[in-house]
């Protein structure tokens, strides 16, 4: 499992057209595993910091797993940051609670049924570009 690399089509393209943007991946998960996968990455050499919840002892929603980010990324402009994930649970519930714009990944346009609302809804990753412009 730790050495699958599955990209999502425009991965590969929006990363090169966000060259001049600082990235980073926030991610739900074990150390050994994610970092093995994205090391496997093409985009290994892509992400400012990988920050692996296992390593900041929180999870995503929780505002201290953000608090780890930001610090490690030295930010404190939260108006500058927009966050990118495929949960609406974790990734987009975590966001609006941080006070961080959002942006949820809908591939399979599912409906959003729940009280969490993104700012925005991209259904191919290189629709972010329109956003982030």
């Amino acid at each position: 499992m730790s050495k699958e690399t599955h990209l999502v089509q425009g991965a590969v393209e929006l990363c090169e057209n966000l060259a001049g943007c600082r990235l980073a991946i926030i991610t739900n998960g074990f150390t050994d595993v994610q970092t093995s996968r994205i090391a496997s990455s093409p985009l290994s050499k892509t992400f400012e910091h990988i920050i692996i919840s296992e390593e900041a002892g929180i999870q995503k929603p929780d505002k201290g797993i953000f608090d780890y980010a930001f610090s490690k990324l030295q930010i404190t402009d939260k108006a500058k940051v927009l966050i990118v994930g495929d949960s609406l649970t974790s990734d987009i519930k975590g966001g609006i609670n941080y006070g961080i714009d959002t942006c949820w990944f809908n591939p399979h346009l599912k409906v959003n049924n729940t009280e969490i609302k993104p700012k925005y809804e991209v259904h191919a990753l290189t629709d972010l570009m329109k956003i982030v412009g």
